[in-house]
């Protein structure tokens, strides 16, 4: 699919993912039931419970030393759970940015409700299909790579992986790959609050993000 399709790839020879995805095939075909997981997190076990988490700490985070922050990028978003948790956040202060290429039912920029969320959609040459979550964690931000969009589907009836990435170096380019994607002001499209799309048209110099990393 690399012809009409982003992603971003992971290879790795961490004794504990291999483990873990041995684990996650032996379930899937039958074979034996979930062991705890050292390096993944999964639905229907404990995805969105883990978001709801990350977002609590966020919350958290904002109210002591006002820095909360949640930078996500996906397909979809339409899980009510997850979206009632980003307005709360937001509620509470918490700056959130969402690529969300598709389906969204959240409403950005709602005063008293999501104020403080920004959602843009990029739809280009190639079919955006990566999914980044990005937590500030107090300035040590927090960064993972998964299968799963915010939608119900994906939290409740299959079987869905994320991992954290650790090292410093992959971490950067992945807010790299994030930042050059919200800077993007030639595909990218910004949801209003009165739920209606518009190109965003910020910028003499025009940026195409797909054909920036196609280069």
């Amino acid at each position: 699919t690399a012809k009409l399709y982003t992603d971003i790839g992971y290879f790795t020879c961490n004794d504990d993912f291999g483990r873990d995805i041995s684990d996650v095939f032996n379930v899937m075909t039958g074979y034996s039931m979930p062991s705890p997981w050292k390096r993944i997190v999964s639905s229907p076990n404990d995805l969105r419970k883990y978001f709801f988490d990350l977002i609590d700490a966020e919350i958290a985070f904002q109210k002591k030393f006002k820095n909360g922050a949640v930078w996500a990028k996906m397909n979809s978003l339409e899980d009510p759970k997850i979206i009632e948790k980003l307005y709360e956040a937001s509620g509470a202060g918490v700056k959130i940015r969402l690529l969300v290429r598709g389906i969204c039912c959240l409403v950005p920029g709602v005063p008293g409700l999501s104020e403080n969320i920004e959602v843009r959609s990029i739809v280009g040459r190639l079919l955006e299909h990566s999914r980044i979550y990005m937590f500030n964690n107090n300035s040590n931000a927090r960064l993972f790579m998964a299968s799963a969009d915010w939608m119900q589907r994906n939290f409740d009836r299959r079987i869905e992986l994320m991992f954290e990435i650790y090292k410093q170096d992959i971490k950067e380019h992945l807010n790299f790959i994030f930042d050059s994607y919200w800077k993007d002001n030639t595909k990218a499209r910004i949801l209003s609050p009165d739920k209606t799309y518009s190109y965003d048209k910020n910028g003499e110099d025009k940026f195409n993000a797909q054909e920036f990393f196609i280069k």
